[in-house]
């Protein structure tokens, strides 16, 4: 490639490197937004090399440098905000925000905020920067059901808008306003002039060369991750990587991952599940085990017939808990409980309660179904490969009512808030906590907000005892329960590698065990506020009732 001669003529063409630099991105940048159209190189008149002209570079230059200089997000700091001592926001909405404040005044090590669905994150991440960041915000939602929620709720004068029914400010003329990187009208200008700019992390690191680059490495002062026990993937890495200065927060309900690898940064405050059910935030969540007191069925040629306790022992084999999982008497029993506690809401709280089922696969998905529809319960189910009109037809009859269960295979994940959901059916094992717990929180949005007596605050978790879901019940009450030293040596002590670690492929299972039947005589029932565990009351006497003080 011909060098530039120092004349005015040859100044004005540059280079690929040479106009890269010139702009303060990547060659490989440049070069895509050259295949983009967003640049056009030129022939140099003299030689015919491909070069870019200065005078086109130059607008890109000047938006580029504007981005890196102007900082609306100073609003953040200038703000006389109403947070900490607000009466109208909830109580990990204030104390978790005096925790972030504290943490990134000693450190600038990435914080883990772990807060219960239902309890309020979507106001937190309006409320966290200010005080705290000196600049923009970058929110990551791991997608675009969430982005829209979180998008709502920061735009001034939607009827969402946190801040103003929190009364966090008392003027809002100056913002703080919000960009949305949500398809092809996004642009950086509204980046540049926005106070939080919102993104879902599939679209931020899939358009990486087109979206990253553009934003000046100090350009947002905080991240926050909504859902973050995903913020160990490499995509988000990248993304932190470009900002190295930026304070990172990540939001969850589980800092834990099913493959076991720990979530990047310190827990610096943790709301419980059981205060946020006596607070009325969630749903008090009861499970609910059946339990065979004889079970008949071959493996491998091999009849015999076992007691519970003998179950009990069985359990712990993967072979006995996919024989269970797929069996249809031991599926018959899970759905009879199921309806069983179903109905009994609806009697008595008159509200029209609905199941969600997890299923194995797509073919157990639609033997449930059937199952269901058999008794009278209308029931659809939904999965992954579902083409995308039938499942918004799905979505849009659970909202509506117009269906009693949906039976899922690794959806109505993260995002999907719908409070009449008051029974989980679990039909498949989980041997990862993660995936227990977030399948767990569908049911956890209460009906009645602030009305922890409620009886429809109520919910559910219905499955088999060969299954071994119990144990993570008692494991999900533990973690909440116990102190946080035992809770990080959990944490270290995890490896992956598990049945049901949340990958989101259905698994196909060894039919090797044939169930013939079994003979139910008793449930086993466990509430996580159990009144007789001592350090629930220590949470009861610790909790601030809505409405008392």
């Amino acid at each position: 490639m011909l060098d530039m001669v120092d004349t005015p003529e040859e100044k004005d063409y540059l280079t690929v490197q040479q106009a890269a630099k010139y702009l303060g991105i990547s060659a490989q940048t440049l070069r895509r937004w050259d295949a983009e159209g967003k640049l056009k190189s030129v022939r140099h008149p003299g030689n015919d090399y491909r070069y870019y002209k200065r005078s086109d570079l130059e607008p890109h230059r000047i938006e580029y440098k504007h981005a890196e200089q102007s900082n609306p997000g100073s609003l953040f700091e200038k703000s006389i905000a109403n947070i900490e001592t607000n009466d109208r926001l909830r109580e990990p909405q204030r104390e978790a925000h005096k925790k972030v404040r504290e943490h990134f005044q000693k450190s600038n090590e990435p914080a883990i905020l772990q807060i219960p669905v239902g309890c309020g994150k979507t106001g937190l991440i309006a409320t966290l920067p200010f005080g705290i960041s000196k600049s923009r915000v970058l929110v990551i939602v791991p997608n675009t059901t969430i982005r829209k929620g979180v998008s709502d709720a920061l735009e001034v004068g939607h009827p969402k808008f946190f801040l103003a029914k929190a009364h966090v400010l008392t003027s809002f003329a100056d913002g703080p306003f919000v960009a949305v990187l949500d398809g092809p009208k996004a642009n950086i200008h509204d980046c540049t002039e926005s106070q939080y700019v919102v993104a879902n992390i599939q679209q931020l690191a899939s358009s990486a060369d087109r979206w990253l680059p553009q934003f000046p490495p100090a350009f947002f002062d905080m991240i926050l991750v909504d859902e973050g026990h995903h913020n160990v993937a490499d995509s988000w890495t990248k993304v932190f990587g470009r900002f190295p200065d930026a304070k990172v927060v990540s939001l969850t309900a589980t800092p834990f991952r099913g493959d076991g690898r720990r979530v990047t940064g310190e827990v610096v405050y943790r709301y419980p599940y059981s205060k946020a059910m006596l607070a009325g935030y969630i749903k008090q969540i009861h499970s609910i085990n059946v339990a065979p007191a004889e079970i008949y069925f071959a493996y491998r040629g091999d009849t015999k017939r076992h007691t519970l306790e003998e179950v009990m022992e069985l359990r712990e084999e993967a072979w006995f808990r996919r024989g269970v999982a797929l069996s249809p008497e031991c599926n018959v029993h899970i759905v009879d409980a199921s309806i069983h506690r179903m109905r009994e809401l609806r009697e008595k709280t008159g509200q029209k309660q609905q199941i969600i089922a997890a299923a194995c696969s797509v073919d157990h998905a639609r033997q449930l179904r059937d199952l269901y529809e058999q008794r009278g319960i209308k029931a659809k189910e939904i999965y992954g490969e579902m083409d995308e009109d039938k499942k918004a037809g799905v979505h849009q009859d659970l909202e509506d009512g117009r269906i009693d269960c949906v039976v899922q295979v690794q959806m109505l994940g993260e995002g999907f808030d719908h409070p009449p959901l008051a029974v989980a059916a679990v039909f498949r094992p989980f041997r990862s906590l993660s995936p227990y717990v977030q399948f767990v929180g569908r049911i956890m949005r209460v009906m009645f907000q602030d009305d922890p007596g409620n009886p429809a605050n109520h919910g559910y978790v219905v499955s088999h005892v060969g299954l071994n879901n119990d144990q993570n019940w008692k494991d999900f009450r533990e973690f909440d329960l116990e102190d946080q030293q035992i809770f990080r040596e959990w944490l270290e002590s995890q490896n992956g590698g598990t049945e049901g670690g949340g990958s989101g492929v259905p698994r196909r299972f060894d039919e090797g065990m044939v169930v013939h039947d079994e003979i139910i005589t008793d449930f086993i029932k466990q509430s996580f506020l159990d009144p007789n565990d001592n350090r629930v009351i220590d949470k009861i006497l610790d909790t601030i009732v809505p409405g008392v003080g």
